[in-house]
């Protein structure tokens, strides 16, 4: 696994203390100069290093051109290593064809044919995402960095409430659930703000053609800071989903459905497919075998593994593989309600792809790709857990995080979300800790002081070091080796057609469904 990098430099505040001069050979002894009272504190001191503090360390960091060259020259990065291209070649095609267990209806798609798939989505969102990750995740640490700072106290004191001053009284005058009330001004972001940058990019687009400046400026916007645009949009259609009574109340009642049908059009979600496919597979079935985006059949310890779940994610994101499940089990009502949203998404992309292509690609298509790629990864990491001596437990197969970086309305307490989905959000830690002795019962798959990202990063690198390190044991037992040892166990777990408690039989069939107490 990479090394952890030391953090960026620390604030520098130079020594208060002044030295007394030393006395004159042969001179009478001088007194001591008494030392000088220690200089004020800086407005800022101990807070942290400041955005300019950042830049200034990382402007220092950066390498030589002479470090790069040598760097080019080194066996991992050099010519030395295309002569290892035909050996890790072949070893990955006799990966690719080996013989193994896949639930219907990925049986029917090749792995080399869904590693090719897999690939070549992954690349026709790099370019953009690429800089969308070099620019926004230094910028939020730029913001938290000021943020931190005792100059920013006062609005670090007012912006907050200020917000609640507003989002509260609206929130009892408009919501179902007034604790809901700080989704009202994402909502307001995301149904606002992102559609106007929209058609002003349309506009420029007509007038000027494709501009690259301003298609970063709107992909920049619209991801927010370290992707929290992005997240908490996915994060609002998500509660949606699950609201099937809707946000809002009479005489607002016009504004439910707003983050799916609205909001979502331009964070690449398919109207009603949480609402569907995500409450009535994923929520039905829990990963197992018959969720259609399962990864229970995949190696997840293999980095690889996760570039076969692309297209398999991309297939349920879009809403073809739910279609295949619910005509199995002859759910037409909810075929209907899917197919509606399909239309609907797809025909708008079409009618402009006819009408502007280029503009459909980079504007729609790739926030499309972009949210079955990145939703992909975090429902790989999600359900990537399975205990082999008790391999139903729902404390294990679903992650929590605590104390997580990126804890947007309590989703990392996702055992919660699951095993209890009526607690509302507000209350999953409490009801946590209510349930802890049974998470410690069976060592939970608990994570504490990281998010998701960093998850993901130690996943792939398969640094289980790293995250051995941010594991927790309730009952404080393991040791750092047998941490590492449970989680590669847990992630080696591969089911068959037996499904995950061994008692599956029929594809999509109800005796598969799991409930809970």
């Amino acid at each position: 696994g990479a090394k952890k990098a030391p953090p960026a430099g620390a604030a520098k505040h130079p020594a208060a203390a002044a030295a007394a001069p030393a006395p004159t050979s042969g001179a009478p002894k001088a007194q001591p100069t008494p030392p000088a009272a220690p200089a004020e504190p800086s407005a800022d001191e101990g807070v942290g290093p400041s955005a300019c503090d950042l830049l200034a360390d990382f402007w220092q960091s950066l390498p030589s051109a002479a470090e790069l060259a040598s760097k080019a020259t080194q066996p991992s990065t050099g010519p030395s290593a295309l002569s290892r291209v035909p050996a890790q070649s072949a070893a990955l095609w006799q990966w690719l064809t080996r013989n193994r267990w896949k639930p219907f209806p990925w049986v029917y798609l090749p792995d080399p044919v869904a590693f090719a798939w897999g690939v070549s989505e992954i690349l026709f969102i790099a370019p953009i995402a690429a800089i969308e990750i070099l620019v926004t995740v230094p910028v939020m640490e730029l913001c938290k960095a000021e943020w931190r700072q005792k100059r920013m106290s006062w609005v670090r004191e007012r912006l907050p409430e200020l917000v609640r001053s507003v989002s509260r009284p609206l929130g009892r005058l408009m919501l179902r659930d007034p604790r809901n009330h700080s989704y009202l001004p994402w909502m307001a972001l995301g149904g606002i703000m992102v559609p106007i940058l929209f058609f002003w990019a349309l506009r420029r687009y007509v007038n000027y053609g494709l501009e690259f400046s301003t298609l970063m400026t709107y992909h920049l916007i619209r991801m927010g800071p370290r992707f929290q645009l992005f997240a908490h949009m996915h994060t609002l259609i998500h509660k949606e989903g699950h609201s099937h009574n809707g946000f809002f109340k009479k005489p607002f009642e016009f504004l439910n459905c707003t983050s799916e049908w609205w909001i979502g059009l331009f964070y690449g979600v398919v109207p009603w497919n949480y609402y569907i496919a995500h409450m009535k597979i994923h929520h039905r079935w829990h990963n197992e075998v018959d969720d259609v985006s399962t990864n229970l059949d995949l190696d997840r310890t293999n980095p690889l593994s996760f570039v076969l779940y692309v297209p398999r994610f991309t297939l349920y994101w879009m809403g073809l593989s739910p279609l295949a499940l619910f005509v199995q089990r002859g759910e037409w009502a909810l075929i209907a309600k899917l197919v509606q949203g399909m239309v609907a998404y797809y025909g708008m992309t079409v009618a402009l792809f006819w009408w502007r292509p280029t503009f459909c690609l980079l504007y729609v298509v790739f926030p499309h790709t972009e949210a079955c790629v990145f939703l992909c990864a975090i429902s790989y990491l999600w359900h990537a857990f399975v205990e082999e001596t008790d391999p139903g437990n729902q404390y294990v197969n679903s992650v929590t995080i605590l104390d997580g970086h990126d804890n947007i309305w309590n989703e990392d307490y996702h055992v919660v979300h699951h095993y209890f989905p009526n607690v509302h959000w507000s209350e999953a830690p409490k009801h946590f800790e209510l349930q802890r002795e049974k998470y410690a019962a069976v060592t939970a798959t608990i994570f504490q002081d990281t998010e998701e990202g960093k998850l993901l990063e130690w996943l792939f690198e398969q640094n289980w070091d790293e995250m051995a390190k941010h594991f927790v044991d309730l009952n404080g037992k393991l040791t750092h080796a047998e941490k590492k040892d449970l989680l590669v166990r847990r992630l080696s777990v591969i089911c068959d057609e037996k499904g995950r408690d061994g008692k599956r039989v029929e594809w999509g069939a109800t005796s598969s469904i799991r409930d809970f107490d």
